[in-house]
């Protein structure tokens, strides 16, 4: 007779010696980045000459050292030396925080037809008001040809979709920043500031090689940038477990003798090579404190200032968000946020109080209702290929699924072993 048995398609039995392997090794990393993490926190605390600094990024940047890929400080004039902390101020008494967030569903070759389906979710707090917070959706599915071809007439790829629908969350942020009312009268700042987050940095990268029409997908970003600013807004792109290490980089500059400083001693961070920026301000950072302004040295920022302008440089803080145990986030923002000290003040405290919401996540609730809303949940996506699928028929077609798609369904669903017995 035949008989049936529950296939396990993960042996665990072979991977558990793996992960004990994997265990010590991370242990004994973990140990080794110990004493680095040390010697970080020890320079970061010799580093209090502000000018001395500058002086060694202005030789670095009209050197033929070109590999520098790490922090600088913010323009002089903001004076914020490198280990300066920024403690936490009160919130505004009135402001709109807005954020935006995104999912997608893939175009897939095996499917009943050729689409793919972003979904974008936008929620509003209105912070000291008492107004209920405002929520909205914006699917949008993607059909013709051209949209889901590159111009060598091959399908997108995923690369393209995440891309496309990134720019569509800075898009959908500006729209909703001018109806917000933040817009600048006669040069000055709003009463009611309005504050646009953002998940994720804000620096992006539009490789030709990997996104269909990455020239135009990069101006409409720059483009949604500009509105923001003009809007009056406080654009912030929120960056939780970062694993950046641009201080970790300037402080490795600044070790260096005048004559040590070359593209390849910059190719790695030397003595502190594996420590990261959110360990290194784990631990000097109180909670609620934020780290100094900086400025990302890239070719990403030089165009950034190149193309628009000094206000469209893009510079960072860290904030440590945790209240009984540290919990460090990267919390990007244009020049034109970071030059005002008042207005990032009160970016720091609304993302503290966002975090405080949820309790032990500490993360900003409104970036966390915004990805509820835009979630597709499994069903979901089923339901859409089922409406697909209803409306070709309508038209007269008879949709078809792959052979290799309808193979994998029935393998999966029935995840049976078939045994021969005696």
């Amino acid at each position: 007779g035949v008989k049936k048995q529950t296939l396990m398609t993960l042996e665990f039995t072979k991977v558990v010696d793996q992960v004990e392997r994997m265990g010590r090794y991370l242990g004994g990393r973990n140990e080794a980045l110990t004493d680095r993490l040390e010697l970080a926190v020890e320079w970061l605390a010799a580093c209090s000459d502000l000018e001395a600094v500058h002086e060694r990024i202005h030789a670095v940047r009209t050197s033929a050292v070109s590999g520098y890929r790490g922090a600088a400080p913010a323009p002089r004039g903001h004076d914020e030396i490198v280990n300066g902390v920024g403690p936490a101020p009160a919130p505004p008494p009135l402001a709109v925080l807005i954020a935006a967030d995104g999912s997608q569903v893939y175009p897939d070759p095996h499917g009943s037809a050729l689409y793919y389906l972003t979904n974008l979710g936008v929620f509003t707090t209105f912070h000291g008001s008492g107004r209920v917070p405002a929520q909205a959706t914006l699917p949008e599915l993607i059909y013709v040809d051209d949209l889901l071809n590159d111009e060598d007439g091959r399908l997108i790829t995923n690369q393209t979709v995440n891309t496309r629908r990134t720019v569509a969350e800075v898009q959908a942020l500006a729209r909703e920043a001018w109806a917000a009312g933040g817009q600048i009268v006669g040069g000055a700042q709003p009463a009611q500031p309005v504050f646009a987050l953002h998940d994720g940095g804000l620096l992006k990268v539009f490789s030709p090689t990997d996104v269909a029409g990455a020239a135009r997908l990069e101006q409409d970003y720059l483009d949604a940038l500009v509105k923001l600013r003009d809007a009056g807004a406080c654009l912030a792109g929120y960056i939780d477990r970062s694993r950046s290490t641009n201080v970790i980089s300037l402080l490795h500059l600044l070790s260096l003798a005048p004559g040590q400083v070359t593209d390849a001693a910059l190719r790695t961070n030397g003595l502190l090579e594996g420590v990261t920026d959110a360990a290194l301000f784990g631990r000097w950072l109180a909670p609620g404190e934020r780290s100094a302004i900086f400025t990302q040295n890239s070719p990403q920022n030089a165009e950034y200032r190149s193309r628009l302008g000094a206000d469209f440089e893009i510079a960072f803080f860290y904030l440590n968000a945790g209240e009984h145990q540290p919990h460090i986030a990267r919390v990007e923002v244009p020049m034109w946020l970071a030059k005002d000290k008042a207005l990032i003040g009160g970016l720091q405290a609304l993302l503290l109080a966002q975090c405080s919401v949820q309790g032990r996540r500490r993360y900003p609730y409104a970036l966390t209702r915004a990805d509820e809303l835009a979630f597709i949940r499994p069903a979901e996506r089923q339901q859409l290929d089922e409406l697909v699928r209803i409306a070709l028929m309508r038209q007269h077609m008879q949709p078809e699924r792959s052979a290799k798609l309808d193979s994998k369904g029935m393998a999966r669903a029935s995840r049976r072993r078939h045994r021969l017995g005696a």
